[in-house]
């Protein structure tokens, strides 16, 4: 595939007498009678036309994002109160956009969207990508639509609660002090009087602007259970951690991580540790093996494109988030997270489940939508613990027929497919409560009158509510 998509500008330009591109609600799909899962089919994403090239392809993705962030700036009918867009854009050869479809990240009055919808019209009606080459290819990105997404700061009441430094300061009974929420107080660096609290559980200094992680935090404060550090701006290089037994969670969300810092392996009975929101260039399994109390991970929006084959030595992890990453597959070592309970593999561009999910004995929650998958092992009926399984938004035609074998599934999400067909049997199914079919062409008004309407008749007679 190589040379297949060459770079041929690098900035966004006027076009006339061009097609209109169809800007739509992903919600509003099957009405125009298409679906993610054909679109993709015709356009490759870009970030695989340019596997040879990563920096290439994420250069020109924060050009088309600038493009974009200051068209819609320049507007006076943006709304003050901001909200995020998905955009899932598809494009020519030549870099005009044929289709975006547009998800929000919570729900919006039609007025709003209304005007967001003949905004993006008017910006991709106008502006080419900015690059080009000889296939189409499709790519998604994520904005703030709105004047601004600061949110006032969330002060923390209760009994053994301080949220301000004066009160940390005034307080006669520091013993007392249980939490400091120090959140969203624009700190440089950590404040001295966090070390006067004897009895101190839990410290808060999210949203702010630290620098580092500093080893007096763990060696000073013997008492601390929780540390959250969400959305700072700590280096690779700043994370200082000495070691420890009473540490049990840990939250590095949003900072400026490369690696697993490999200090955090001195948290000897940390219990949770939520390393999303940064660039991880690969996740080191060395250290994370290393803590053996470890039983939620969290890996939202991380930047990872593989997981390590060691990912089958975290024997006590019961819930492991890894939504909005690059994986394209994942390894058949995952299978031996003896204690898996809930696993989120959602908005990947994975194309099948390995057959090693069906020795995740204990696990009870799947989520797998936005992927490209088409289909699953015949073996996966031996996950006998499954209780909800989300594959919505895939490439499947046909449904499963061992779907209706999961003898203990209770919610089935199999919305914005390209459903073609339902198996008879999954109308026997005598636990399933609830069933999402939206969005597929079997779906909607005539859901009721086509060949399998007996199959959702049989289901809403053994009381699954049936969304179509």
């Amino acid at each position: 595939m190589k040379n297949l998509l060459l770079f041929l500008l690098f900035s966004g330009f006027a076009l006339s007498g061009r097609a209109q591109v169809k800007v739509i609600l992903l919600r509003d799909t099957t009405t125009y009678q298409v679906s993610q899962a054909t679109l993709a089919k015709k356009y490759p994403a870009l970030s695989e036309l340019l596997k040879a090239k990563p920096q290439g392809a994420f250069t020109v993705m924060q050009k088309q994002a600038k493009q974009l962030d200051e068209f819609v700036k320049k507007r006076n009918d943006i709304p003050q109160k901001g909200f995020y867009l998905h955009l899932h854009e598809y494009y020519q050869s030549d870099g005009k956009a044929q289709w975006v479809l547009v998800n929000t990240d919570r729900p919006q009055p039609d007025s709003i969207m209304a005007k967001a919808i003949k905004a993006l019209e008017e910006f991709y009606s106008t502006t080419s990508y900015p690059a080009s080459g000889n296939v189409p290819f499709r790519t998604m990105s994520v904005m703030l639509y709105g004047k601004s997404f600061i949110a006032p700061r969330t002060v923390r009441r209760g009994a053994g609660i301080i949220s301000t430094l004066e009160a940390a300061e005034k307080t006669t009974r520091p013993d007392t002090v249980k939490m400091l929420a120090f959140n969203q107080l624009d700190l440089g660096a950590v404040p001295e009087i966090v070390y006067r609290f004897p009895k101190l559980e839990e410290l808060d200094l999210s949203k702010n602007a630290l620098h580092e992680l500093p080893a007096r935090l763990t060696a000073d404060i013997p008492t601390l259970k929780r540390l959250s550090l969400l959305y700072n701006v700590i280096p690779d290089d700043s994370v200082f951690i000495t070691r420890n037994k009473h540490l049990q969670a840990l939250n590095l969300q949003g900072n400026r991580l490369t690696q697993v810092p490999t200090s955090i392996r001195k948290n000897r009975r940390l219990e949770s540790l939520w390393l999303g929101n940064n660039k991880l260039k690969e996740l080191d399994g060395k250290t994370l093996r290393r803590l053996h109390q470890l039983n939620d991970l969290n890996l939202y929006n991380a930047g990872l494109t593989q997981l390590p084959k060691t990912i089958g030595k975290l024997k006590h992890v019961r819930v492991m988030d890894l939504y909005y990453n690059k994986l394209t597959e994942l390894p058949r070592q995952i299978g031996r997270m003896k204690r898996l309970e809930q696993l989120a593999v959602a908005h990947n561009d994975l194309k099948e489940l390995p057959p090693s999910l069906t020795k995740l004995r204990r696990l009870q929650v799947l989520y797998a939508h936005h992927n490209r998958i088409s289909q699953l092992p015949d073996s996966y009926q031996k996950m006998t613990y499954l209780t909800i399984l989300d594959l919505g938004y895939n490439w499947f035609s046909v449904a499963p027929e061992v779907l209706a074998a999961l003898p203990s599934l209770e919610e089935l999400d199999l919305s914005n497919n390209n459903l073609q067909e339902l198996p008879r049997s999954l109308g026997e199914s005598k636990r399933l409560k609830k069933l999402y079919l939206r969005s597929n062409p079997l779906s909607g008004t005539n859901a009721k009158s086509g060949p399998y309407a007996p199959i959702i008749q049989q289901l809403e007679a053994n009381k699954t509510e049936v969304f179509y």
